[in-house]
């Protein structure tokens, strides 16, 4: 291995990035450094609040939701077969209404 070093005699030279030509883009590139003083604002961007209310109200009105769906699919799957011909539904489509979770929303059977 001490031979393999002593034979290069040259050291190993990274190359140059500075020596190659820059790309040309076919649009300039435009930054905030080179906009207008009057384009930038001069007070930070301040976010709008959480309205906590509103979102505490879409999560307890999808909770009652999830919770009616449930309730429905618990009801569905103890009607029995006179009751499901009334209906109009077969036992294959009530079983496999019965068996999807509660957060999925229900398939409109009537088409």
């Amino acid at each position: 291995m001490s031979t393999l070093l002593s034979e290069r005699r040259q050291p190993i030279i990274a190359p140059q990035l500075l020596d190659r030509v820059p790309a040309q883009r076919a649009t300039p590139i435009r930054s905030a450094r080179h906009e207008p003083a009057a384009a930038i604002p001069s007070h930070p961007v301040v976010a709008p609040r959480a309205n906590w209310s509103l979102m505490l109200g879409l999560i307890v009105a999808t909770l009652r939701e999830w919770r009616r769906r449930s309730a429905e699919r618990r009801e569905l799957a103890i009607l029995d077969e006179r009751m499901l011909r009334d209906v109009g539904l077969d036992p294959g489509t009530v079983y496999y209404e019965a068996s999807q979770s509660f957060w999925r929303t229900p398939r409109d059977w009537r088409n």
